[in-house]
């Protein structure tokens, strides 16, 4: 089946990558997508013998990625490039060291739904930059990024992609809030711990007296630490969360209500 269309561009910078675990920090988007464009490598051996092949050998070189976009900001360019950021400057410099980093995105097929796609191990070239003067005719200048991907240590794999009418995929609404790990399906998220400090927190909070007075706590601060116990119930209740997000909103949860409790009128 053909497919005609891309979109949503993500990325994600990979932080390990051992044979004992990977991990990636937060997943980013890319707005603006306009091609993407995958090229593997194959290195091969032949073996001639009797006047003929004999033996043929293949292996997987290197994976030429390139994709264009119709803006990439300077703050996410600085990412992907290794490059700083500072006071809404792009400083490069010559010791810049581009991150390994996963590479995502969909593609429209001709049936109406869409292949979800992840790179998972690759390397950044430094950009080109074409400049040229304006002219009667309008002449686009979008930015195009050159990747070198290759296999992770971790499991050898090097690109993850599902069709969304497939009967045996239930991933799609979750496929940009994490890169793929293990192989699916992956392990519901432990949300015990969550569900925990949710209960500790909504004790908390209706034992909790607002006023002006000793030993209570003034209204704004009350509704700020109410809704931060509305948004960790929101990744409790969701069945897609994944445990970075669930982990995340048990970590904010606890900074939120020790905030809280030291908002307490003393005196």
């Amino acid at each position: 089946m053909s497919q005609y269309g891309l979109k949503d561009i993500h990325f994600a910078i990979l932080e390990t990558d051992t044979k004992s675990g990977v991990s990636y920090d937060d997943v980013e988007e890319i707005l603006g997508a306009i091609n993407a464009k995958i090229n593997p490598n194959v290195n091969t051996q032949e073996l001639y013998a009797d006047d003929q092949l004999w033996e043929s050998i293949s292996a997987l070189g290197k994976i030429e990625v390139e994709i264009e976009t119709a803006d990439l900001p300077l703050k996410t360019r600085a990412k992907v490039l290794g490059n700083k950021y500072e006071n809404g400057i792009l400083i490069e410099n010559k010791d810049d060291t581009p991150p390994y980093l996963a590479l995502g995105f969909k593609s429209l097929r001709k049936g109406g739904k869409y292949r979800y796609v992840w790179l998972l191990k690759g390397v950044a070239q430094p950009m080109g930059e074409d400049f040229t003067t304006k002219k009667d005719n309008v002449e686009h200048k979008t930015p195009v990024i050159k990747f070198t991907f290759m296999p992770r240590n971790y499991d050898g794999d090097w690109k993850r992609t599902a069709d969304e009418d497939s009967l045996e995929f239930t991933g799609a609404n979750s496929w940009f809030r994490e890169v793929p790990i293990d192989s699916p399906p992956l392990s519901p998220a432990d949300k015990s711990e969550l569900l925990s400090a949710i209960g500790v927190a909504q004790n908390v909070l209706e034992t909790a007296n607002i006023g002006t007075g000793v030993g209570e706590y003034p209204e704004g601060d009350y509704e700020v630490f109410s809704n931060a116990i509305d948004d960790a119930q929101i990744v409790a209740n969701n069945d897609n969360a994944t445990q970075k997000e669930v982990d995340k909103a048990k970590v904010n949860l606890s900074l939120a209500l020790l905030t809280f409790q030291g908002t307490k009128i003393l005196e």
